[in-house]
C-alpha cells in the first residue's frame, strides 16, 4: 500500500522550525521599519535646514515659524518646531508621534549637528 502525506512528527518539527525563525526575525524587521521612520525625521530636519539657510540669506536672522520657511513637512510620524538661540543660531527638533518611541526627539542645529534621545539616532 502506498500512502502518501507526512507524519506528526514531521509537521511539528516543521511548525517548530518555523517559529524560532519567526521569533529571529519579527524583531529584526520591526527595528528596521523604526530605523526607516528616522530618514523622515531627518529629510524633514533638512528642509528645515535649507529653509533656514535661505531664510538667513535674506533676512540676516533665523525664525522660528516653520511657514516663514516657505516649506510643507507632511511627516507621518513626527512633529517639527524651531528655537532661535540667537539672531544666527537654531536648532529644529523633531518630536516622534506614534508609537513605542513616542516623545523621542531628534535635534539639528545651523551647523547639522544631530542629537537627541532617540534610539536608532
Amino acid at each position: 500500500m502506498n500512502k502518501k502525506g507526512f507524519t506528526l512528527v514531521e509537521v511539528l518539527i516543521v511548525v517548530i522550525i518555523i517559529g524560532i525563525l519567526s521569533a529571529i526575525g519579527i524583531p529584526q524587521f520591526a527595528a528596521s521599519i523604526e530605523k526607516a521612520k528616522g530618514g523622515e525625521a531627518r529629510a524633514g530636519l533638512g528642509h528645515i535646514q535649507t529653509g533656514e539657510k535661505v531664510y538667513f540669506a535674506e533676512s540676516e536672522y533665523y525664525t522660528t515659524v516653520l511657514s516663514d520657511l516657505d516649506i510643507t513637512l507632511s511627516q507621518q510620524y513626527w512633529t517639527f518646531t524651531i528655537a532661535t538661540l540667537s539672531s544666527t543660531t537654531y536648532t529644529a527638533t523633531a518630536t516622534r508621534s506614534g508609537g513605542t518611541h513616542t516623545g523621542e526627539t531628534l535635534t539639528m542645529d545651523q551647523a547639522g549637528t544631530i542629537s537627541g534621545d532617540w534610539e536608532y539616532r
